[in-house]
């Protein structure tokens, strides 16, 4: 690849002001070919490292805790990016959606703002591979000729996946490699070519086992769904039935599932979570609500089944997560 493209310079610019994240030294354990930064003090505390495989891919290893709910804004360009957090605490709001450990979290960015919530006290551990269409897009379609295949569908069909224990192991090899020099290169370069041809193959399994393509959603199909998704925003803490919104859709069940999931990228039912889950976070922070009253007033009848949720989507229990935000600034003796 010739040229150089300062887009992906800029952007992580961008990203690491608006969250307090400046250069640093070389920080041990992590391999001297990136470039590292570290929070400032007051803001928080942790590290980011950043390898550039070429001008236009990068390599992400994240670890900060931040000391208060923190809005990420910057501008982005046409990108995608595609990543595992360890651990994280907050939500995307270009679109909506939640952030969710444990899961492959992948982004399609297009010329616009971006706009994301980090919740404090919640680390924020993660590996992520970001790159531009001169890479997807130009490079590989020259590298590869006939076979080339787009990635960027196939990436998509892999966001809030927990099941591809494959790709995780490739953010876990990222994480912990630490060679240097050519082999770092052909390392890292070997590594997100490995991660797009498994997403790439998951495609294929997963449209193998697809209904025949469903035909193109018109304006009153989509004016239906903004309408349905408005009725679960104000109803999510009750018991919601798809039969029952396939009903006010005036669209069979399959029909709903499908074109929900093509507009919100994201299933009814995690859409219904992912309410459940920002309310119930907001009561556990800023309330002294009992923890079973916050479990009804979010649309869970037992305890039981708040706690098991709740620590699927942020690592921790109600009461570890009250327990955490009832901190206020930094530690006793940071300065």
């Amino acid at each position: 690849m010739r040229g150089v493209n300062g887009q992906l310079d800029k952007m992580y610019g961008d990203i690491f002001e608006s969250r307090g994240v400046v250069p640093c030294g070389r920080i041990p354990g992590l391999n001297s070919a990136g470039d590292c930064f570290r929070m400032l003090p007051e803001r928080g505390e942790g590290y980011a490292w950043v390898y550039r495989v070429n001008p236009y891919v990068t390599i992400t290893i994240m670890n900060q805790v931040h000391y208060a709910d923190t809005l990420c804004t910057f501008h982005q360009p046409d990108y995608i990016c595609i990543g595992y957090f360890y651990s994280v605490s907050g939500e995307i709001l270009t679109p909506y959606r939640r952030l969710i450990p444990g899961t492959i979290q992948s982004y399609i960015g297009r010329e616009s703002e971006y706009r994301m919530i980090l919740h404090k006290r919640v680390p924020v551990e993660s590996v992520s591979v970001t790159m531009l269409p001169e890479y997807y897009q130009t490079y590989l379609q020259e590298k590869y000729g006939s076979a080339y295949e787009d990635p960027t569908d196939a990436i998509t069909l892999a966001d809030g996946r927990h099941d591809l224990p494959e790709l995780v192991s490739v953010f876990n090899q990222i994480k912990g490699y630490l060679g240097y020099g050519m082999s770092a290169r052909l390392f890292y370069e070997g590594k997100v070519e490995e991660m797009l041809s498994l997403v790439l193959e998951h495609a294929k399994r997963a449209d193998a086992g697809k209904a025949p393509a469903a035909r193109a959603l018109s304006r009153e199909d989509v004016e239906v769904l903004i309408s349905v998704a408005a009725y679960i925003d104000d109803h999510y803490q009750e018991a919601i039935r798809t039969e029952f919104l396939a009903r006010t859709a005036c669209m069979s069940q399959a029909k709903l599932k499908y074109a929900f999931k093509s507009v919100y990228h994201t299933t009814i039912q995690h859409y219904i979570v992912a309410k459940r889950m920002t309310q119930a976070e907001r009561l556990l922070r800023d309330t002294e609500l009992p923890v079973a009253q916050i479990a009804a007033l979010t649309g869970y009848q037992r305890l039981s089944s708040l706690s098991e949720m709740f620590r699927r989507h942020t690592g921790l229990t109600p009461m570890e997560y009250r327990n955490l935000h009832k901190r206020k600034g930094p530690p006793e003796g940071t300065t």
